[in-house]
């Protein structure tokens, strides 16, 4: 068997980045920018008014308050989307709303609530300063600028600044395929009665969830038999319509399970078979061709961490991400927790904050196969392979699948 680290470096070292493609802007949030974007506009690409209010020459204000206003002849008025042919001059005011171009000659803005119309005069009741409420060409962006950088997450906030400047359609790197395929005669679909011996499937939906949430496209496919002509049917069928493809059972040492035998005879490269951790001793990971092949334990909560501790990384480094880890914290333990040396501990608990400090508390019975226990998480507590002993008050490594509250 090898340690965690080793089996998470040997997958992130076979990972390559995923080709590049062209898609329409609202199709771009949640991926990475293949390409620099470099403004060929200014933005704003006009000074505008940042006020409803009067557009005038600021030294005409000089003195004016509330005992003694400045009056100022208006021309006219100005919505936003228009432009006007007036040209403000030493005792006039151009009536204007936000966003509208500040016209020749104006430069400021005075805004609404300090004047008041009285006919074709305003009143203004206060002195303005040379720019005030005038929004400048380009001080948001400036022509020729480089926006965004190549490798960038776009966010909401970037497609909006995106589409100010034009760009319809951007370049990603291409969202993987992930094949998902789970095996056993036990298994039948969540709609099925269950007969004796039987029980649902639920893998293939915990890893379509998790690949959805990683941004990746899941294509599940149907389950595999124990037999090894219908297991290498399946496998050959996702290989051909995927980036990765998973599989969960049939890499233990049962008499049934037969994913290695098929791939071995695929040719699939196996890098490892067992990694030093519990739950999910038996993963085993493989490379054929450009694909990349995970052998996920069957039980139900070593699948879920297998993906989180390993499968995930590998996706979001495919997809250019660059924080492709969960959020790691020290938490003091409030258990003690016993157990033998030799494998790593990836324990499901709730994490808490309080007073700076994070928390953590089992989520139940730790069994593989409760997966009630994942459910009640927010946190993967990491207990070292040589550690034997995890007292109350010990301070441990978690890894944050959602952000804890304080309280």
């Amino acid at each position: 068997m090898i340690k965690p680290e080793e089996a998470l470096k040997i997958i992130l070292d076979e990972v390559r980045l995923q080709p590049v493609e062209k898609v329409n802007l609202m199709d771009s949030l949640g991926y990475v920018l293949a390409e620099d974007v470099v403004s060929d506009m200014n933005i704003p690409p006009f000074d505008n008014s940042a006020m409803d209010g009067f557009a005038i020459i600021a030294s005409d204000t000089v003195g004016a308050s509330k005992e003694s206003p400045c009056k100022l002849k208006v021309l006219g008025d100005l919505k936003a989307g228009d432009v006007s042919d007036f040209q403000v001059t030493s005792g006039s005011a151009l009536k204007i709303m936000t966003g509208a171009p500040v016209p020749q000659g104006a430069d400021s803005v005075v805004k609404k609530e300090d004047t008041s119309l009285n006919n074709e005069e305003v009143l203004i009741y206060c002195e303005a300063k040379k720019g005030d409420n005038v929004r400048l060409t380009g001080e948001d962006v400036t022509e020729g600028e480089k926006v965004f950088p190549c490798g960038l997450d776009i966010r909401p906030q970037e497609i909006g600044l995106l589409a100010s400047l034009g760009k319809s359609e951007l370049k990603i790197f291409k969202p993987p395929t992930i094949a998902i395929i789970s095996t056993g005669d036990e298994l039948v679909e969540i709609n099925e009665p269950l007969a004796p011996g039987k029980i649902r499937n639920s893998n293939t939906y915990s890893l379509t969830a998790q690949v959805i949430s990683c941004g990746a496209k899941p294509v599940p496919l149907e389950v595999a038999r124990d037999n090894m002509d219908a297991t290498r049917k399946l496998i050959e069928k996702g290989l051909n319509i995927s980036d990765i493809l998973l599989t969960t059972g049939g890499v233990s040492m049962g008499d049934y399970d037969v994913v290695k035998d098929v791939l071995t005879g695929l040719g699939a490269e196996l890098k490892f078979w067992k990694v030093a951790q519990k739950p999910g001793m038996p993963l085993a990971f493989w490379r054929l061709g450009d694909k990349l092949i995970f052998g996920l334990p069957g039980n139900p909560v070593s699948t879920v961490v297998c993906f989180e501790e390993y499968v995930r990384p590998a996706i979001l480094k495919m997809m250019g991400k660059n924080h492709i880890f969960r959020p790691e914290v020290d938490a003091i333990f409030e258990h003690d927790l016993k157990k033998k040396p030799g494998r790593a501990f990836f324990v499901r608990v709730n994490v808490r904050r309080k007073n700076g400090e994070f928390y953590v508390s089992l989520t139940g019975p730790q069994g593989s196969g409760i997966l009630k226990s994942m459910s009640l998480a927010n946190g993967i507590a990491v207990i070292p392979a040589e550690t034997t002993l995890v007292k109350t008050g010990d301070k441990v490594k978690v890894h944050l699948i959602n952000l804890p509250e304080d309280h």
